[in-house]
């Protein structure tokens, strides 16, 4: 489990296939991808600075007493000490940055390539139980960051969409009148 939460496990593949998107894909295809981008940067902006310092939340290991949790740092399976109160304002759990992330990006690619949705959706919940497993959140941090993360996607895959067709009609019209004239 700790290889679906380590980000830089990832950064090749999605790299290579963002670049891909650009490359070969088409007009809305690279619209996509850049959004997709922008999304990412937005619902982390949203999750991390603006909804973690509200709630406040420790994390499970902060938190709990004698709970199994994975430490990042010398790669090891640890078990938390006797806490008598929690360990406030050191890292916060809810909601849950990956989840936020991850879902935003399942909810807005399969808007647009619907064929791959059980694809990206299976990704999103291994990150997500990942996270739950690794002691790293709670359950409920999990699903706050998939429901903020899909809300997200949405506007952005609604404002996107409308971008695109607005782009695309505008452009076949353009094309139309060009065909007519040289006629």
């Amino acid at each position: 489990m700790p290889i679906m939460s380590a980000l830089e496990n990832f950064y090749i593949p999605l790299v290579i296939g963002w670049l891909l998107l650009l490359i070969k894909g088409g007009f809305r295809t690279r619209i996509v991808a850049v959004v997709a981008v922008l999304l990412i940067g937005c619902t982390e902006f949203i999750c991390s600075d603006v909804l973690k310092p509200v709630f406040n939340r420790p994390r499970p290991y902060y938190q709990l007493s004698k709970i199994h949790y994975y430490d990042h740092t010398p790669k090891t399976w640890q078990v938390t000490p006797e806490r008598s109160t929690p360990v406030i304002g050191r890292s916060q759990s809810m909601p849950s940055a990956h989840a936020t992330n991850i879902f935003g990006a399942a909810f807005f690619l399969s808007f647009f390539f619907r064929r791959y949705w059980p694809f990206f959706y299976l990704i999103a919940l291994l990150v997500g139980y990942s996270r739950v497993y690794l002691g790293d959140h709670f359950p409920l941090d999990v699903f706050t960051g998939g429901l903020i993360g899909t809300a997200c996607a949405y506007l952005f895959a609604r404002l996107s969409a409308a971008g695109i067709h607005y782009f695309e009609s505008r452009r076949s019209a353009t094309d139309q009148k060009s065909v007519t004239t040289k006629s």
